[in-house]
């Protein structure tokens, strides 16, 4: 797991004293200390340290932008902050940072249709929160994030949530960390219209993957609610998922609008799933192991598929609508009560394909 790597329980305590305040005033902002300058309505944070934002901007941007090896502390109280043609929140550069979402604080960031770069050629920041270095997201406040151009958080490294209350609207994915995706807890609402969750490193057979400890999670996609180029190791949480319209919609076979898809291995510890899908509501291009936990699936395809082997060792499956049950290459039941309804074979040990 890389990300033990970048989650150092000293990244969650700090000096309260040591906060530079910066306030938003809607078209300009001020900064109370040292590290960060203001120009206009965009403030620059160029060192490591900890710095609370409060108010609102009704067209601007925090950029942090720091060779500093320390973590930076985005403290959000209360902000409303929005820009017309770019990220409000754009982490440039920086070797680890923090959003701390205050506690009983509400903040909201939000983005237009399409961005402006300096360089043509550019595509970065493509995301309402952007991060190009490791981030992680912590609190006990809320994060309301409405993201119109593309994703609406998303980290090029690795993205950890380990606590708040978030909900994201995304035309395309909703959170997406490219190393890997780790969700510690919190209370998590998305609305996407491409992926839900996303970990998209295809370079390194170890990144790529999706790890949830424990949360709340409801998820409604266009495409897959999660996708991972490698692993999805679940451990607990409360799990209600939703893709392509469900599983009374078709789905595009050009597309996926599975519920859970992993490319390498997808393994289940626990927790109480609802899934409601076009396509596949559990899906593994390698193997599936569910060890526990109760799941309420209906689906317009496969309610569990695995290419190579499905492993069934506990738990309680209601699949209540499919085309067929459970699926793979070999298929494994040690225990666990599974009830199926299909319309073509409940369980179907064949070729793991599709095709």
């Amino acid at each position: 797991d890389n990300s033990v790597f970048h989650d150092d329980p000293a990244d969650y305590i700090w000096d309260g004293t040591d906060v530079v305040e910066i306030q938003l005033n809607g078209n300009s902002i001020t900064v109370n200390g040292s590290g960060a300058t203001a120009d206009g309505s965009i403030v620059t944070i160029g060192s490591a340290g900890n710095y609370r934002i409060t108010g609102n901007l009704a067209d601007g941007q925090v950029i942090v932008d720091t060779e500093d090896e320390s973590i930076v502390r985005l403290i959000l109280n209360g902000v409303n902050i929005h820009n017309a043609s770019n990220a409000p929140v754009f982490i440039k550069s920086a070797e680890k940072s923090m959003i701390v979402l205050q506690e009983n604080s509400n903040n909201f960031l939000s983005d237009a249709a399409s961005y402006i770069y300096e360089d043509a050629e550019e595509d970065e920041p493509n995301a309402t929160v952007f991060s190009k270095d490791d981030l992680t997201i912590f609190g006990n406040g809320s994060l309301t994030v409405e993201a119109n151009y593309n994703d609406g958080i998303a980290s090029k490294d690795g993205l950890i949530i380990a606590s708040g209350k978030i909900a994201v609207t995304a035309v395309d994915d909703g959170i997406r960390g490219k190393d890997y995706l780790v969700v510690k807890d919190g209370d998590i609402t998305i609305d996407a219209g491409g992926d839900g969750f996303k970990s998209d490193n295809d370079d390194d057979p170890a990144l790529g993957y999706i790890k949830i400890t424990d949360g709340k999670f409801v998820i409604n996609s266009g495409d897959d609610v999660m996708q991972a180029e490698s692993d999805i190791l679940i451990s607990d949480g409360d799990l209600e998922l939703t893709s392509g319209g469900g599983s009374g919609n078709s789905y595009n076979t050009a597309s996926s609008a599975k519920g859970i898809k992993s490319a390498l291995k997808t393994v289940i510890d626990g927790g109480t799933f609802v899934i409601n899908t076009a396509d596949d509501a559990i899906h593994s291009n390698g193997s599936l192991t569910i060890n526990a936990g109760t799941f309420n699936i209906s689906t317009g395809d496969d309610g569990i598929h695995a290419d190579t082997t499905v492993e069934i060792n506990g738990g309680i499956i209601d699949i209540a609508k499919s085309y067929e049950g459970v699926e793979s290459a070999v298929i494994i039941i040690n225990d666990g009560y599974i009830h199926v309804v299909a319309n073509d074979d409940g369980i179907n040990v064949a070729g793991g394909n599709d095709s």
